[in-house]
């Protein structure tokens, strides 16, 4: 959430800032002539209060009995009753608009409307003329000959769009997943949190009220299936005050991810192109303002560090304006190249978000002068295996049909090949 006083102190400027995200003008508007007409009403609900108040203090002094005074006391009271229903709307309404403006994109992000708008930095470990002379089959078609994906099945238990690894399929997503642990073990704190977390705690994230589509509820209760491991690791610092010197706070979560994909029907869903549900880790951090820049960046370098490890050809995107998410106010993508499909596959998001999250949640951080400041926040996905699987299919595989692990998965697999 940004800060409200931005619409009524700076609106030229955070307006454009706003629709370079994609914001419509309506909804600015319309956010503005709330924030402003609550604005009026709060300075009237406080005032009647600090004068109920004044009254209460004085008729205690005469021990209740003044007539005048108590009949001062029910005129406030009355005209408090009167417009505290209007100013509670006022409220509820402005916190509901406030959440569905996104948040500005840094400076130095690209300007764009769309994808077509993404700026790539740079390859790496790719080089494609290697990809002419080869046929590469897709993921899908090497996992069901070497009988290790069975998208029949999955489909079978549970619907479209998920998965049923088996064998060794099974063992290399694991393997992946405990790499993604490792490599990362000592900078970050293990977190094992809840896949199913409250609206509050989805909300203080960004995925709601906005986003509700692509997210499962369970009937009846206010509680949903975690989209990603993000959304409890914000929320377990909820309302909390850090002292300076306990930042940055870094956490990685393994989780399993549900997300309804909402209207990507037939769109990149065979095989483990896009899926309801997906296992990875994910990285998360709080830091003061000023260390930003310099957390995000290791972080980077911490999600490429797999990526290089498993020598799989990869780009690093710079994500612009109009494409980067709401939440986000710079962000690059790391895509492999999966030459069956011959398709560059996003496999890490790595953003951050500066107070948006923590505005919402509400975490502070004390600093030395005793004033108080919202801490920045920050994430990456440390390994999205799906994607990460296929393209370790697609990449490796042989003219026998068997596939190669990767050297850096031959400790945790206990195999040099898939057969």
């Amino acid at each position: 959430m940004i800060n409200k006083k931005l619409i009524t102190d700076d609106y030229e400027n955070t307006k454009k800032r706003l629709i370079l995200k994609g914001t419509e003008e309506k909804l600015i508007n319309e956010v503005r002539e709330v924030v402003e007409k609550k604005a009026t009403f709060q300075m009237q609900v406080d005032k009647l209060r600090e004068e109920l108040n004044k009254l209460n203090n004085e008729i205690k002094l005469v021990g209740g009995k003044d007539e005048n005074l108590r009949n001062q006391i029910a005129i406030k009271k009355a005209e408090l009753n009167d417009i505290e229903p209007e100013y509670n709307e006022l409220e509820k309404k402005e916190k509901e608009l406030l959440y569905l403006l996104p948040n500005f994109a840094d400076d130095n992000a690209p300007i764009g409307k769309d994808e077509n708008g993404n700026v790539v930095v740079s390859y790496h470990n790719y080089n494609a003329a290697d990809y002419k002379e080869k046929i590469y089959k897709p993921h899908w078609e090497i996992g069901e000959a070497l009988d290790i994906f069975d998208a029949k099945r999955a489909t079978k238990v549970s619907g479209a769009m998920f998965s049923m690894l088996k064998g060794d399929g099974a063992n290399l997503l694991r393997a992946l997943i405990n790499l993604g642990l490792d490599l990362n073990r000592g900078k970050y704190t293990e977190i094992i949190a809840p896949h199913f977390v409250t609206t509050t705690t989805i909300t203080s994230n960004g995925h709601l009220p906005k986003f509700k589509d692509d997210q499962y509820k369970l009937d009846g209760e206010e509680t949903w299936a975690n989209p990603t491991a993000e959304v409890p690791l914000t929320g377990m610092h909820a309302g909390e005050t850090f002292k300076e010197n306990e930042l940055p706070k870094r956490y990685m979560a393994y989780c399993v991810s549900f997300r309804k994909e909402a209207g990507s029907a037939g769109k990149d869903t065979r095989g483990m192109q896009r899926l309801h549900e997906f296992h990875k880790v994910e990285m998360f951090e709080l830091c003061k303002p000023e260390d930003i820049e310099k957390e995000w960046r290791a972080m980077i370098d911490d999600a490429v560090k797999i990526i290089e490890l498993l020598k799989l050809p990869y780009r690093l995107v710079d994500l612009c304006t109009g494409d980067m998410g709401d939440k986000y106010a710079r962000c690059y993508d790391i895509e492999v190249y999966a030459p069956g499909l011959d398709k560059w596959l996003e496999v890490s998001s790595i953003g951050f978000f500066t107070d948006y999250q923590s505005r919402r949640a509400n975490i502070k951080y004390l600093k030395e002068d005793g004033t108080k400041e919202y801490v920045y926040s920050l994430n990456g996905s440390a390994m999205a295996t799906p994607r990460v699987w296929a393209t370790i299919l697609e990449l490796y595989q042989n003219q026998d049909g068997t596939v190669n692990v990767p050297e850096v998965l031959i400790p945790y697999m206990k195999k040099d090949k898939i057969v």
